[in-house]
């Protein structure tokens, strides 16, 4: 359990001054913490989904000529707007 109010001073070793590391890992780690940074100013969503789902998303957008990932914003974005107005409506009934 955690107790609130005052806080412990952390007991705490230095081991090393300098710490050295691979060049490649150096690299992943700045390019993953970007990429990171990134998808949070973006606003990413993340769907999971299986094959078969996809593969329909991706038939209709590529019928329509766009990338699927396109597709689905525009969808998704189109069918909120219609459920919002949808239930705005059966809301200004009552």
């Amino acid at each position: 359990m955690v107790k609130s109010g005052k806080s412990r001073p952390i007991d705490a070793t230095v081991l090393a001054k300098r710490v050295e590391e691979d060049a490649q890992v150096s690299e992943m780690v700045t390019r993953l913490e970007k990429e990171a940074d990134q998808e949070i100013a973006a606003g990413t969503v993340t769907f999971r989904w299986g094959k078969e789902q996809i593969d329909v998303v991706k038939r209709a957008a590529a019928i329509l000529g766009v990338p699927y990932q396109t597709y689905l914003k525009q969808v998704v974005f189109r069918q909120a707007l219609t459920d919002i107005e949808h239930a705005e409506a059966v809301l200004a009934r009552r």
